[in-house]
């Protein structure tokens, strides 16, 4: 079973902006008890799924998910953002997860940048999948600066909010 990512999309207020902040968001619902049926790998940006972009990939050509092709004001840099103004007809945003509970964990992800979302599932990824101890030292070796500007404390709280490991009681900067 793989879960329907336009339906994903629209319970969070129908976009994810950017290829990153949308494999790191099923993620971390995954880790909540999605069950999306995907399954992940870690890559540079953290814990990536070559099945989510395959099935976001036939979603848009399928017209199920829209993609349009943006650029940041600041550099040029381009990234997608991903709509949806209706599902497309799979199991539905999350048949283990309660919708409530999806969409309140959407909404507190969407108010965190791409890189807290690449953090924390980085963090978790770290701790609870490598088995870690020392997953802060990892983390800065493999993330370098994007920690910096208290991004790692926030990426950690995030994870706190989600109810998700690892637990400690701080993250230095």
């Amino acid at each position: 079973m793989t879960i329907d990512v336009p339906s994903l999309v629209m319970a969070a207020g129908g976009e994810i902006v950017g290829k990153i902040r949308l494999q790191k968001v099923v993620y971390l619902l995954d880790q909540m008890g999605l069950n999306s049926g995907f399954s992940y790998e870690y890559f540079h940006y953290g814990p990536y799924s070559e099945d989510l972009a395959e099935k976001v990939e036939d979603d848009v050509v399928f017209g199920y998910l829209h993609a349009s092709q943006r650029r940041r004001l600041s550099d040029g840099v381009p990234y997608v953002a991903y709509s949806a103004k209706t599902s497309g007809g799979d199991d539905g945003p999350g048949a283990y997860l309660p919708i409530g509970r999806i969409r309140t964990a959407l909404a507190e992800m969407q108010r965190q940048s791409a890189t807290v979302l690449e953090l924390a599932a980085t963090i978790h990824w770290l701790a609870v999948i490598e088995g870690i101890a020392d997953w802060k030292t990892e983390l800065v070796r493999r993330k370098g600066a994007k920690t910096g500007n208290d991004r790692d404390r926030k990426a950690f709280e995030l994870l706190r909010t989600l109810g998700l490991p690892p637990a400690v009681t701080s993250v230095q900067s």
